[in-house]
This record gives structure tokens, sequence and C-alpha cells, in this order.
């Protein structure tokens, strides 16, 4: 099983940060057309959850690991409606027993690349640049949504 390493998402972090506007939208853009369907699956819960900094942060997240993914020389499969259907009903059980439990290896063995997970849990809970701590409503978003992003982006790895 590929895993993601914490040097690529790091990596990745600093190479997003660093690029320009223009640069950054051509990046996204490259990225997100890959995975037009996952990525519309993904936004479509910041449309739900009425939150538009939602969108900002999956939107963030999702072109860091798949960023980490191309440094890593890490290929993945389209993400299609089939595969998210499939998902779908695993995931929410899994949520709600992780919910009820808060046995965090519910989350570890759905996504099962820890070093993504730890990258997730360390933003939503860590500290920014400015010491400002993300709002509880929309950590537990980012959580619920980032869980099944990098869940349905290991599911994608191409096996060799």
């Amino acid at each position: 099983m590929t895993q993601i390493t914490e040097k690529y998402i790091t990596e990745a972090t600093l190479k997003i940060d660093g690029l320009t506007e223009d640069s950054l939208e051509k990046l996204s853009e490259a990225h997100v057309l890959a995975q037009e369907a996952f990525v519309g699956y993904i936004l479509s819960s910041a449309v739900e959850y009425e939150n538009d900094a939602l969108l900002d942060y999956l939107i963030y997240y999702f072109n860091i690991f798949s960023e980490a993914f191309a440094l890593q020389g890490v290929k993945m499969n389209k993400i299609d409606e089939a595969m998210i259907d499939e998902f779908q009903e695993e995931y929410i059980q899994t949520l709600d027993e992780y919910m009820e439990t808060d046995d965090e290896d519910l989350i570890g063995s759905l996504c099962n690349q820890p070093m993504m997970v730890s990258f997730l849990l360390h933003e939503i809970t860590g500290e920014d640049e400015t010491g400002e701590v993300m709002e509880e409503d929309l950590a537990s978003h980012v959580f619920i949504v980032g869980v099944a992003l990098i869940a349905l982006m290991n599911r994608a790895i191409v096996r060799d």
C-alpha cells in the first residue's frame, strides 16, 4: 500500500503557499480537471453546509494532497460517481461509529493515509500563522469532508 509521506505533503504545501495567484489557479485547474466528479462531490459539502470558507479550505487541501501525490510520483485513477457511491455507505457508517466512540483507529483504517490525516488534524486543531485557531464548526466540517477526501484519494491510488 502506497503511503503519502510527510516529506511530500510538506513540499506540496510549501510549493502551493509560494505560488502566485495565477500559478496557483493553473495548478489547481490541472488537478481539478483530472478529478472533476470527485471535486464536485467534495465541494458539494460546502454548499450543503452553506459554508464558503469550507470551500476554500477543501480546494486548498485537495490541491496540497494532489500535488503531494504528483511530487511523490503516485498516480491516481479517476474517481467517478460509481466509486463515490460505493464509498458513501462505508464512510457514513464509519463516521457514525466514530462520533459515538471517538475511536481514531476507525478514521485511520478508512483513510489508510496516516500522514495525510495527521496533516489535516494539525491544520484543524493547530494555530495558523497569525495565531488563530479554526472556528469549531468549520473545523468539524473540514474534518468530516477531509476524511472523505483522503479516503477516496487513497482508494484511487494506482496499484502496481
